[in-house]
């Protein structure tokens, strides 16, 4: 009876990822960050001088794979709660009513809120960005 032995060699893991870009800070990861700081605008409140836009596009960190929104209003215009006092304010049950004459998606919860609307599209993205080498 013959045999046949077959020795395969997979790549390393890691040299695997690397070469599709998808390490930490990686190339996908920044594609990542800067499509949903894109996408995200359509749903937080705008106001004429754009300033919750203005801190997602300071605030984000493709490298560390996030976006970090910076504002003393940020907070309470995110949970969609009015707040009273003096700082550091506290939520009432109240709901702020957002101004949607700039935005019509404009609402609490605008990471939650994309990805509900939008997560198959923004996998669909990245999928296509990492399967045509980061272009």
């Amino acid at each position: 009876m013959s045999m046949l032995q077959v020795d395969i060699r997979l790549p390393e893991l890691q040299t695997l990822a690397r070469d599709l870009g998808l390490e930490p800070g990686g190339p996908a990861q920044q594609h990542l960050v800067g499509n949903i700081a894109r996408r995200i605008t359509k749903y937080v409140p705008k106001r004429t001088y754009s300033s919750v836009e203005n801190a997602i596009a300071q605030g984000q960190e493709p490298k560390n794979g996030r976006i970090v929104i910076r504002g003393p209003h940020i907070k309470y215009l995110y949970f969609g709660k009015v707040m009273v006092g003096r700082a550091p304010k506290r939520a009432t049950n109240r709901d702020l009513r957002y101004t949607t004459t700039y935005n019509r998606l404009a609402g609490p919860y605008w990471d939650m809120r994309l990805m509900a609307a939008e997560g198959e599209q923004i996998l669909a993205d990245e999928k296509r960005f990492i399967l045509q080498g980061g272009r």
